[in-house]
């Protein structure tokens, strides 16, 4: 079973009260840019840029790439379609640490470790579908960027969608790496059925 983890450091912000958050460490993730925190109530996900990454803070530094952050925060930045494949952030500071809605489900790239019905399995390989599709209509209009790498992607319970989580990813992955373009995206999510 995958494992988060909460600790007792607690933060206060003018949302409310944070603990530590450590979400399970994905092994191809290359580093950590932001340190985790959850409300209490565990419905909110501050993510607090930790400046471990200059050329991040460096971009961060452009007021221009702050407004298209908060663009891409409350999903001005998407087209409609995308728009529901994508979480809402939202508090943007001037180091890139923001807030966004806790996402309860499945992270992908963590799928076999969980137990999951068959039914769900089958309904997560549709969402999967659906996302490519998004994906595909998006590449063809030169509007697909961000970090679609499967431990950023949660099958939500309550959306019943594949959601990415990592809106931070939409600065640092346009235009898309040609490691992490559509094919290899697709690849990555094929790889689940």
């Amino acid at each position: 079973m995958a494992i988060d983890m909460t600790i007792d450091d607690t933060i206060s912000t003018p949302t409310g009260e944070f603990t530590r958050f450590i979400p399970k460490r994905n092994e191809n993730r290359v580093e950590e840019k932001y340190d985790f925190f959850i409300s209490l109530n565990r419905t909110i996900i501050y993510k607090r840029n930790n400046q471990s990454s200059e050329q991040f803070n460096f971009l961060l530094t452009n007021q221009y790439t702050l407004e298209s952050f908060k663009k891409i925060l409350n999903g001005e930045a998407f087209e409609i379609f995308m728009q529901k494949h994508i979480c809402n952030g939202f508090e943007l500071e001037k180091d890139g640490s923001y807030k966004s809605n806790y996402i309860q489900g499945y992270r992908l790239d963590l799928l076999q470790s969980y137990t999951i019905s068959d039914e769900v399995l089958q309904t997560i390989s549709k969402q999967c579908e659906i996302l490519i599709n998004a994906l595909e209509i998006a590449d063809v209009q030169n509007k697909l960027f961000g970090d679609w790498a499967l431990h950023n992607l949660i099958f939500s319970f309550e959306n019943k969608c594949i959601i990415n989580v990592d809106l931070e990813g939409f600065l640092t992955y346009n235009p898309l790496p040609d490691w992490a373009n559509l094919e290899v995206i697709k690849t990555w999510i094929n790889s689940l059925n």
